[in-house]
């Protein structure tokens, strides 16, 4: 509703005359919930919507690495719903815009919290992203292998077992 400029609409219909009061009274109440709504959801809360509802996109929530360093504390609420969720997406969707910024912010997630290099191993994502790094999309590959990258560095190494996977020979 906010981001669909609902607010911008109701400024425009207020700009015009009108000769109802109450439809002007109206619009001034609908102005002033809008405001109070726009204040009251704030940042995270609208990316914690995104993830929950699975409508990830490059939005400059997910393009910002100061947003989620900012808000990094907030991933621990409802025992990691926001990790989990994300992990979930990379399991079930197929759009590999939603699995590039899932990778993405996971990614994020394992950099900025202070505990995130043991609490994503323990969600049990190497294997989600192992499959990832093969995947036909670009844009899912280089995320995935970016955290890959972080796993690695973090001392897990979820891309030499993706070598040992692909260099296994067939049973």
């Amino acid at each position: 509703m906010l981001d669909l400029g609902l607010l911008q609409l109701v400024l425009s219909l207020k700009a015009q005359s009108w000769n109802d009061e109450d439809l002007l009274e109206a619009l001034n109440q609908l102005e002033e919930g809008l405001k109070d709504n726009i204040k009251r959801l704030s940042s995270f809360d609208k990316y914690k919507q995104e993830v929950v509802l699975g409508q990830l996109d490059w939005s400059p929530m997910h393009k910002n690495p100061g947003f989620l360093k900012d808000n990094i504390t907030n991933f621990e609420e409802n025992d990691l719903q926001i990790p989990r969720v994300l992990l979930t997406i990379l399991d079930i969707f197929n759009d590999p815009t939603a699995l590039a910024v899932a990778c993405y912010d996971l990614c994020q997630f394992i950099q900025f919290h202070p505990a995130g290099r043991n609490i994503v191993p323990d969600l049990k994502a190497k294997e989600r992203v192992i499959k990832l790094m093969n995947h036909e999309n670009a844009e899912v590959t280089k995320n995935a292998a970016k955290q890959g990258t972080v796993h690695l560095t973090a001392g897990t190494s979820i891309l030499k077992s993706m070598l040992r996977h692909q260099h296994r020979k067939p049973c």
